[in-house]
């Protein structure tokens, strides 16, 4: 059975200091945007140093916040389950950091470290008892069956979009080369599956239990905006921000994630397998 985050760990209703959780998650976002402006900045002036500095804003993060929820389990459960969570967005921040330019092409590199990655989001899944239906992996309402299959439609029109953005390079040699069914294959499996399954999967459900329909939506995609920060690009963040409200408000609608995972999947495969070789 899915946990419910509402009551303290003894089920009894507990009442939870709000200052003390604005605290928390102002704090979290703070050292993240502080790591993407650092990592930004070492970027643009080569230097080494802020890079350090940025990681290991990132680092204190993936360490700091399932010691911090250890500690608050017992007197505000539903704060704690959500800085568990939060703890895979500083890690995905990592591992797309972590991308060697040699030996591997971007497209193995991918594929490698999605499997370190599916492995924490399982744990983390495993450690608050989640469900795959509880982060809305299920078929989900049938009724708004439409609604998803034109989230997947549009997201060739996001792709086409954010190319118009950020002309990034492509991931492959060639739109006919060979890789590309196993290029098509790794995007949707780590910024399609993997990526709308934290945001739009454990954080949203999480953030619901502690910050309300709402609330939740607004700050989870606060944060994934806040990881877009690297492209240095404002229409990009003002992008990256309106997805995560589209996507999130129509797997709250219909409970499940498929439509955001195809319409993901869809616009990264244009934005970096198609779109490059076509302008």
């Amino acid at each position: 059975m899915a946990r419910d985050f509402r009551t303290g760990s003894n089920g009894v209703g507990s009442e939870p200091s709000p200052r003390r959780r604005a605290a928390f998650l102002i704090h979290v976002l703070a050292v993240l945007i502080a790591a993407e402006l650092l990592l930004v900045f070492a970027s643009l002036d080569n230097a080494e140093f802020p890079a350090l500095m940025g990681l290991l804003l990132e680092f204190s993060l993936v360490l700091s916040l399932p010691v911090a929820a250890s500690f608050l389990y017992a007197s505000d459960e539903p704060l704690a389950a959500f800085l568990g969570a939060l703890t895979l967005a500083p890690l995905l921040r990592i591992v797309s950091l972590a991308t060697p330019s040699a030996p591997f092409t971007t497209i193995n590199w991918l594929a490698i470290v999605s499997v370190p990655l599916l492995l924490a989001t399982a744990a983390v899944m495993h450690a608050l008892r989640l469900r795959p239906r509880d982060v809305s992996l299920g078929p989900g309402d049938r009724g708004y069956a439409s609604l998803n299959i034109g989230l997947i439609v549009a997201g060739l029109g996001i792709g086409l979009l954010e190319f118009q953005i950020l002309r990034p390079q492509a991931w492959i040699e060639g739109a006919s080369s060979p890789n590309l069914p196993f290029a098509i294959f790794v995007v949707f499996l780590t910024t399609g599956l993997a990526e709308e399954l934290i945001f739009r999967g454990i954080l949203l459900r999480t953030g619901v239990q502690l910050l309300g329909r709402r609330g939740a939506l607004v700050y989870v995609s606060v944060l994934f905006a806040a990881l877009h920060i690297g492209f240095m690009s404002v229409p990009s963040l003002l992008l990256a921000f309106i997805i995560g409200l589209v996507f999130g408000a129509v797997v709250l609608r219909t409970q499940t994630l498929w439509g955001a995972i195809g319409a993901r999947g869809l616009a990264n495969v244009a934005l970096y397998l198609i779109l490059p070789f076509a302008f």
